[in-house]
């Protein structure tokens, strides 16, 4: 009978499988940690690209205001060189006007530019949040079930600590059992003594 017990599975013990529990609640802890992390990557990036956005559409309409100024500019001077087409200083208006048409050339290309920017800006944080979108929900669901596996993997410790407890108990008083049969063997045997003592005697 006890050869038969030695050849059977040995099943992990209490405080095995307790240990065993730690180790994976630590485990599902740190990875769900990890991925609250990523999550705050991925929306520190989205207010990047919106930051970005908004910056670049503020000096595209400060441009488009200095666009409008310079063709006023423009307007003005051509009527004031209409005007004094005659005066010897049409050469000065006609100067200052090539000034002013170049400066609005220029605004006008640098409000194309940030224009196109905007735009490749605007269809980067599209992309950007559909893919933190995709992915927020993949890690929330991920987060969610790492959280219900903590929860029964702390479950299951204290499961296990109680079966530990339990079983602390049982053997406590399965010693104490043991000790008192030990002591009522030991009686046993002595009475035994004694009986054979006063038959040796009495033969």
């Amino acid at each position: 009978m006890i050869r038969s017990r030695s050849k059977s599975p040995r099943r992990p013990s209490p405080s095995s499988r307790a240990a065993n529990c730690d180790v994976e609640l630590f485990k599902t802890t740190r990875d769900r940690e990890e991925l609250k992390c990523m999550l705050e990557k991925y929306e520190r990036h989205l207010a990047e690209i919106q930051g970005n956005v908004k910056v670049l559409t503020s000096e595209r309409d400060k441009t488009f205001l200095l666009y409008e100024q310079a063709q006023e500019e423009i307007a003005r001077l051509r009527r004031e060189m209409m005007k004094n087409c005659k005066s010897p200083k049409s050469t000065t208006a006609h100067a200052i006007l090539r000034r002013v048409e170049t400066e609005r050339d220029v605004a006008f290309t640098d409000l194309r530019r940030m224009t196109t920017e905007r735009d490749s800006l605007r269809e980067r944080l599209k992309i950007a949040q559909e893919t933190a979108f995709n992915e927020k929900a993949h890690l929330e669901q991920r987060i969610e079930e790492l959280e219900c596996t903590v929860h029964n993997l702390d479950d299951e410790r204290m499961e296990q600590m109680s079966n530990m407890t339990l079983m602390k108990e049982t053997i406590t008083t399965v010693e104490k059992e043991m000790k008192s049969l030990a002591r009522k063997a030991m009686d046993t045997e002595s009475e035994l003594g004694r009986q054979k003592a006063e038959n040796n005697s009495l033969r």
